[in-house]
């Protein structure tokens, strides 16, 4: 069930990402649409009060309040933030779908390392060593034994490892310690490393983009009516730049996660490293008094 958990949720950000962006989009048009024919009947109302109750010499001041009225409403029917990132995202292109994707990926192994590197691999090393050197000094390496089996950690799991093999020769606790380690480590720092190529790949699909946007700009103004150059110029140097910028949207987040991932699964290790020599220590001591 674990191992078919993160494939699910990356088929559930490609399948759900892009209806909520089509939705948002859908819902900017509808806004603005409204926008507009509010606007239409609002000046038509103004116009046709002017016209029939108000003096000719106030119409200017009275006409200059309504249109400013009209704007504002218009400003707050197109300000949402989702309305917004739906005009960013239709303007970027084909590219922004790339890199949303990617951040969704991203997002997802963030989201799943956080709840094991801070979850589940999360241990108190220095209160579990306490509660297993005291047993070890009174002889219950039974009771050590299943005070380390109620953690997840891998820090508990391989500590346990070697205290199954108290018993055997010190070759054989480091060999049990050895075999755990191998199992346990790739666990702590899987698909960390995603997150790094996944911030690259996204910056270079955006200035990918930004590239066929402006080839684009300039192969449509070159065939273009001179009254129609300035809005295609003006829409290709749009695609370009949100491209870039949704590239790079993406991709510093998921470096910042990357460096905090990475941080946190050298610490783990760290633990392991310094607290499993720590107990063979200390069943090499027992060995030796008992």
């Amino acid at each position: 069930m674990r191992g078919n958990l993160f494939p699910l949720l990356i088929a559930l950000v490609v399948l759900v990402l892009p209806g909520i962006v089509l939705a948002q989009g859908e819902e900017a048009a509808e806004a603005d649409s409204a926008a507009v024919a509010e606007g239409d009947s609002t000046a038509t109302d103004s116009t046709a009060v002017a016209e029939v109750v108000i003096p000719e010499e106030e119409v200017p001041a009275d006409t200059t309040g309504a249109d400013e009225l009209v704007e504002e409403e218009v400003e707050e029917v197109k300000g949402g933030l989702f309305s917004r990132f739906a005009k960013f995202f239709r303007q970027g292109g084909p590219a922004m779908w790339a890199i949303l994707f990617f951040f969704g990926v991203g997002l997802i192994i963030f989201i799943e390392r956080v709840i094991f590197l801070f979850g589940v691999a999360s241990a108190k090393p220095e209160a579990l060593m306490a509660r297993i050197a005291s047993l070890i000094r009174k002889g219950s390496i039974e009771g050590a034994i299943a005070t380390t089996s109620e953690e997840r950690s891998p820090l508990s799991k391989i500590i346990e490892a070697a205290l199954r093999n108290y018993r055997g020769s010190e070759r054989d606790i480091q060999n049990a310690v050895d075999e755990m380690a191998l199992a346990e480590l790739p666990r702590i720092n899987a698909r960390i490393g995603y997150l790094g190529m996944l911030a690259n790949v996204s910056t270079m699909v955006g200035l990918l983009g930004t590239i066929f946007g402006l080839i684009a700009a300039f192969a449509a103004v070159a065939a273009a009516d001179p009254e129609q150059k300035s809005v295609l110029l003006a829409n290709g140097i749009s695609q370009a730049m949100n491209t870039t910028a949704f590239g790079l949207i993406a991709a510093i987040p998921m470096l910042i996660a990357h460096s905090v991932l990475t941080a946190r699964a050298d610490n783990l290790v760290d633990d392991i490293d310094r607290y499993s020599v720590m107990v063979m220590n200390m069943l090499a001591q027992a060995r030796r008094e008992a």
